[in-house]
């Protein structure tokens, strides 16, 4: 298989939307695109599974890894690059 690219990318709300409703990319939004294509971060090969750390449930009072276990996932782990 191709070597894929993890890349967490920010873009404004109003061209996501255009994304989503439309098969093609508006030559208006390439730009913007591209910039914030360059300026993403990659995600390292390998890496475990996201979340959001102000989701991880409960006040403490139970086995962190098992509150880890129940926080929802944002990003699958790269299981891929584990092999």
């Amino acid at each position: 298989m191709k070597d894929i690219v993890e890349l967490v990318i920010k873009i404004p709300e109003e061209i996501m939307e255009y994304i989503k409703n439309n098969d093609c990319l508006s030559v208006f939004y390439i730009d913007e695109v591209a910039k914030a294509i360059k300026n993403g971060t990659p995600l390292p090969k390998g890496h475990g599974r996201l979340i959001d750390e102000e989701q991880i449930p409960g006040d403490g009072g139970w086995d962190f890894s098992d509150r880890l276990m129940l926080t929802p996932t944002i990003i699958e782990a790269d299981k891929e690059s584990e092999e």
